[in-house]
């Protein structure tokens, strides 16, 4: 069965009802589809991206390259400021810088090659305390500026994350997060907003420069699996979990007064303005305007243009 409809406005009501059109012309009045208002849990949400390390975390490390013979400290391993940490190749990292053909602009300026190799240190030594978390390997060739070993310097593990300076102004220390590393997909890990940069720093986005505010998040319990170096996205939780109600694009039409749907109300098309937030895949949405009881009309610029439309019972 069919149904024919009035089609009103916010402004003016037509008072013309279904059994007023003749049957010879509904087969013209164009039909439309209806759609149903979606609930849905939601909260506000700023996301970033960045790695786990430890409070304090540095790498040890040199401006010439280097063949380390042996390591004098491994894994585990406690070490204060000037501790040997390992004992140099001296002709292993000669033939290295030779085969190089030049000293890595890092280095103390050389006028030669025999001047950098003068330079080669007998051992290298750390230049800050704390606990050994990784090393390289003895016999390993380590470039200029690398990590020959990296050294905690306490024993809390922090998410290091950077947030986009459109965002940053929502973010405050004590915001609850979720966290999910790259080594564990399934898996979602919590913590908390524990510091914010006090200044903002610009990194690269793929080719896009972008300007950024370094934060850390503790997590909320210590998980084996949370190691040192794993890639982390976050999530900062802006607000509680809360129902919202959300509405397919194809139901939002826009004209010079706003963004409005149409809503089947009383038998009747009934235009009403809406105010949109947040956006999804299959809808936006809607703070004001709607309610989630309401059933809406598919294609609302269409509509704007008729008297009737015509509506299909299923």
């Amino acid at each position: 069965m069919k149904k024919i409809l009035a089609v009103l406005s916010v402004c003016t009501v037509l008072a013309a009802l279904a059994g007023a059109v003749p049957e010879a012309v509904e087969s013209a009045v164009p039909a439309s589809e209806t759609v149903s208002v979606m609930t849905r849990s939601y909260n506000e949400t700023v996301s970033g991206s960045g790695s786990l390390a430890y409070i304090g975390q540095r790498d040890i490390t040199s401006a010439l390259p280097l063949v380390i013979k042996r390591f004098c400290v491994g894994e585990g391993d406690t070490v204060a400021v000037g501790d040997t940490v390992a004992i140099v190749d001296k002709e292993g990292t000669k033939s290295l810088i030779e085969s190089l053909g030049q000293v890595s602009q890092l280095a103390v300026a050389a006028a030669n090659l025999s001047t950098a190799v003068a330079l080669i240190p007998e051992k290298v030594t750390a230049d800050c305390s704390g606990r050994v978390i990784s090393t390289a390997a003895d016999g390993e060739a380590v470039e200029s500026g690398y990590s020959i070993a990296t050294v905690a310097g306490t024993d809390s593990l922090v998410v290091s994350a950077a947030v986009s300076e459109n965002d940053i102004a929502r973010v405050q220390e004590g915001q609850q997060v979720l966290f999910r590393c790259a080594a564990y997909p399934d898996d979602i890990f919590t913590g908390t907003v524990s510091h914010i940069a006090s200044a903002a720093r610009s990194q690269y986005n793929g080719a896009v420069l972008e300007t950024v505010v370094d934060i850390l998040v503790t997590p909320d319990a210590e998980d084996e699996r949370l190691k040192s170096g794993l890639s982390a996205d976050i999530e900062i939780q802006l607000s509680d979990p809360h129902m919202i109600c959300v509405v397919p694009y194809s139901a939002i039409g826009q004209d010079d007064a706003g963004e409005y749907v149409y809503v089947y109300e009383n038998g009747t098309a009934v235009r009403r303005d809406i105010f949109t937030g947040a956006e999804f895949s299959d809808g936006t949405e809607v703070i004001k305007g709607v309610s989630a009881q309401d059933v809406l009309f598919s294609s609302p610029e269409e509509i704007s243009g008729r008297s009737f439309i015509r509506l299909e019972d299923n």
